[in-house]
């Protein structure tokens, strides 16, 4: 039997040439050999691509909640006297097809190797894929969030003692190249890891002083503590120091978004402090030169901190503050 994903293609290449009319589609069938047409790949007229998979005689029709992403409804056909419901996923974005598409060819393939329902192993493939993106989500959401208390906690410590200086100097969403910046700068990094502490550096200015200015590397070492705070404490004190709150959420972007979050709590167990020089190890333009990045672009690499030269005391950290 041809394999999962080759049927997907087959069928793509046979709705390829059909035009559909307004409320009609075409489909083109990619069971397996039992029953061709227990799983169909569907075009309708807007272009959108459809899975229809056969509910098996005596089963009970289900809810699927998929989203907006992957809408579902149920079809009744007839199949000669007898009743028929199909359910109807639809990829409704282009962008997600191949991936939809991807899914499809898995399903076919479990249907292939265990014999069982196309319906059950596609509720199978979609369970698993949902349990992966809620995994990679929530560490996405974890790094994001510490990323953010390193920078919300430094945020705090200027607030405190100047907030009119603090809403100027961090740059949250105005695309500059390091988080706090006036005539100096500072970078920010928040770890957790204890062994071989590294820091993740983004492109190729991140390590770069301002002209004519001095720039320092903050990396706050966190642990993740019940005694600690959470994001939304450090908010908190932010805004009764007078930054308010709403200003955090105005600068949040999708790329870099303001997030409150209640579940975590952390504690910074070590300050490391540095002042950035030519000495200094990193990937940087003024260094390389323009020509060296030339069709590159996302860099992202660890610096390891323990390889790092210039070290400055923590404690110098207020008068750091007070020179940006």
């Amino acid at each position: 039997m041809t394999g999962g994903y080759a049927r997907v293609t087959h069928a793509l290449e046979i709705l390829a040439s059909r035009r559909p009319a307004a409320g009609e589609g075409a489909a083109a069938p990619i069971g397996p050999d039992r029953d061709i047409d227990e799983a169909r790949l569907a075009k309708d007229h807007n272009g959108d691509i459809h899975l229809l998979v056969a509910l098996p005689p005596g089963r009970t029709k289900f809810a699927l909640p998929l989203g907006h992403v992957l809408p579902t409804t149920w079809l009744e056909e007839q199949d000669g006297s007898s009743e028929q419901f199909s359910l109807d996923v639809r990829s409704t974005d282009a962008s997600l097809t191949p991936t939809f598409l991807s899914l499809v060819g898995e399903m076919l393939n479990r249907v292939d190797e265990s014999g069982g329902a196309c319906i059950d192993e596609l509720m199978r493939v979609l369970s698993s894929w949902r349990e992966a993106l809620a995994r990679e989500k929530r560490g996405l959401s974890r790094e994001r969030a510490i990323g953010l208390f390193g920078e919300l906690f430094v945020l705090s410590r200027l607030a405190k003692t100047d907030p009119a200086r603090a809403r100027s100097a961090w740059r949250g969403k105005e695309g500059y190249r390091h988080d706090f910046f006036l005539h100096n700068a500072l970078e920010v990094k928040a770890y957790v890891t204890t062994d071989a502490p590294t820091v993740e550096i983004h492109g190729a200015h991140q390590l770069d002083p301002p002209m004519n200015a001095s720039l320092h590397l903050l990396a706050l070492r966190l642990e993740e503590n019940a005694e600690g705070k959470t994001i939304d404490d450090l908010i908190g004190e932010i805004d009764s120091y007078g930054l308010p709150k709403g200003l955090l959420f105005e600068r949040s972007t999708d790329e870099e978004p303001v997030i409150a979050d209640n579940n975590m709590r952390f504690v910074v167990a070590n300050e490391r402090l540095f002042r950035v020089t030519d000495r200094f190890p990193g990937i940087r333009f003024s260094t390389l030169g323009e020509a060296a990045f030339e069709g590159v672009s996302h860099i992202r690499y660890s610096l390891l901190l323990d390889a790092c030269p210039n070290a400055v005391d923590p404690s110098a950290l207020p008068e750091v503050l007070k020179e940006l």
